[in-house]
């Protein structure tokens, strides 16, 4: 709201001065503290005695705490204000005027009972000074320096070097437990050097300094952190970026210790930036673009996607570039997501398969587990090959396999006789027990193969296999059919980390657009622009503020470790 607020000032000579200022605001507070809007210096006046706000009605003025205003003389607690009241604020008076359409709300202020010459008399009678209490400034100062000096370096040093302090009150004890209390609450003149409680991971050796600060007036130095965090992996490799000025950089930059209980995590995206936001310039092999701010200043998302899965090949390549994943499989999305299409063949009936149908988080929610035929897809995809045994399947994922399982299911039947279709040799319908010679053996052996022939043209069909599997036929080789290895991208980004379980209030649908995906090839990832519509940069105020650390870590398994020399206990 907009409040025009006019000074009154009555000067000795009888003369009025008018101060005309307008202040823009949410609410208006009144009172002695300078973030008020109305500031009224005068010690008669309590800190945030009032706040006027305006409502459905008007405006409204209401005392904080347990301060009391005037209004029109009546003293009350709150009130709605109109044009002409008066409002009595200690000495001074404010007086609400009409309004006009370019202000929301006009008021005057006036110190109606000035405070006089008290103060000048109180203060002449009051020893506010150095002066007069005898005592030079001189003096003064290298009596307090010399006290510094003393309490604060020479018996620390004297404590923490030479234990000249232990004897200091030593009560003979022989009582382990009484020893150990008298240890813990002997003179410690060390304690002001202390910055702060330790890390809990650290406290065990709380009392031994020594562990980290291994020399006297020097910071922690790397090898000190390395002794204990042998496994920690680097952040770049030192032999390609051996004259990087990462290398020389203390890793209390980042982690730093005497700030309570709890890990702390350095989250100042300058630590980051200040090499990546000119990466190419620093470092003259680094493969990554430069960035700065995610908010401003961020390339677009590159994931890794299989190229080629048959050759194994990945690349990253750059969601502006419309990348195309070759999978070797085939999945319509838009087609499973369409209930009229969906028919469970055990049931017969449609069913409604939602995102969570097939992928579902890990426990800790970070990642998806990865979608498994037997898992997800079996209940529709059945393989199933003979109309009379509709329960017999093959296996999946083994195509060399199959052949083999089908030619040994009709052998069996063939040669114990239980073959009921009225289409097979008389010699297959017989009576089981029933001893075959050698020439009806071979007839049914024949039958097995050709049946095994029929079903294994079924299973590789486009309807079945081939409905999901690039199939290949190979008529000069063993296996007639084969399937192109299958290679879906689990992790698209390797680089950073996002947390699928902490985006569980947003529907799938707002960043992966599967409704219309009607080719496996798609990369259904959102887009930089996509997250900036919640996530801003550090220092955004109207979204998330995420840093670098947000998304990526710094210490990279793939790289080797910070101090392999040392020989890990």
């Amino acid at each position: 709201m907009q409040v025009l607020l006019t000074t009154i000032t009555r000067r000795r000579n009888g003369s009025i001065g008018r101060k005309t200022e307008t202040i823009s605001c949410n609410t208006f507070r009144i009172g002695r503290d300078t973030k008020d809007e109305l500031f009224l210096p005068d010690h008669r006046i309590p800190y945030n005695l009032a706040t006027l706000r305006e409502g459905v009605d008007g405006f409204f003025v209401e005392a904080e705490g347990q301060n009391d205003i005037r209004l029109n003389g009546i003293i009350t607690k709150k009130s709605q204000l109109k044009a002409g009241d008066t409002l009595g604020i200690g000495p001074y008076e404010i007086k609400i005027e009409e309004s006009t359409p370019d202000v929301d709300l006009r008021i005057t202020l006036e110190l109606i009972h000035p405070m006089g010459d008290d103060v000048e008399e109180l203060l002449s009678r009051s020893t506010l000074t150095i002066k007069t209490l005898g005592v030079t400034k001189r003096a003064l100062s290298w009596t307090l320096a010399l006290s510094i000096i003393v309490a604060f370096l020479i018996l620390p040093i004297l404590d923490a070097t030479f234990d000249a302090f232990d004897s200091f009150g030593k009560v003979e004890v022989s009582d382990s437990k009484t020893m150990a209390i008298s240890r813990n609450n002997r003179m410690n003149f060390d304690v002001s050097w202390h910055t702060g409680e330790m890390l809990d991971s650290h406290k065990f050796f709380s009392n031994d300094c020594g562990v980290c600060h291994t020399k006297p007036f020097i910071m922690v130095e790397n090898d000190a952190c390395i002794a204990c965090h042998q496994a920690q992996h680097g952040h770049i490799d030192k032999v390609t970026f051996a004259k990087s000025e990462l290398n020389s950089t203390r890793c209390a930059t980042c982690h730093t210790d005497h700030q309570g209980p709890d890990p702390v995590r350095a989250t100042q995206q300058a630590l980051c930036s200040s090499c990546h936001m000119d990466l190419a310039t620093k470092e003259n092999k680094a493969r990554f673009a430069n960035v700065s701010d995610f908010g401003t200043d961020h390339p677009q998302f590159k994931p890794t996607i299989w190229i080629n899965a048959s050759t194994g090949t990945r690349e990253r390549v750059s969601l502006d570039d419309d990348p195309r994943e070759n999978s070797n499989l085939k999945f319509p999305h838009k087609s499973h997501l369409n209930a009229k299409l969906m028919r469970n063949p055990r049931t017969g009936k449609q069913e409604q398969l939602v995102c969570t149908s097939c992928h579902l988080s890990h426990m800790d929610g970070q990642f998806l587990k990865p979608v498994s035929m037997e898992e997800h897809c079996s209940d529709c995809h059945i393989l199933s090959f003979d109309p009379g045994n509709p329960q017999r399947l093959v296996s999946h994922g083994q195509p060399h396999l199959i052949e083999q399982e089908l030619i040994e299911y009709y052998s069996k039947l063939a040669l114990n006789g239980l073959v009921n279709d009225a289409s097979a040799p008389k010699v297959l319908r017989r009576r089981p027990g029933t001893v075959l010679n050698e020439e009806e053996r071979m007839e049914a052996l024949k039958w097995a193969k050709y049946k095994t022939k029929e079903a294994s043209n079924y299973l590789f069909s486009a309807n079945q296999c081939g409905s999901c599997h690039v199939v290949t036929v190979n008529p000069e080789k063993k296996a007639l059919y084969s399937i192109a290895p299958v290679k879906v991208t689990n992790i698209w980004q390797p680089h950073s980390v996002f947390h699928h379980g902490k985006h569980r209030d947003i529907e799938c649908k707002t960043c992966h657009d599967a409704d219309s995906s009607l080719h496996s090839s798609d990369v259904l990832l959102p887009k930089l622009e996509d997250c900036r519509e919640c996530h801003g940069g550090q220092s955004a105020s109207n979204k998330i503020p995420s840093t670098c650390i947000s998304c990526h870590v710094f210490h990279n398994d793939e790289i080797a470790l910070m101090a392999p020399e040392i020989k890990r206990k």
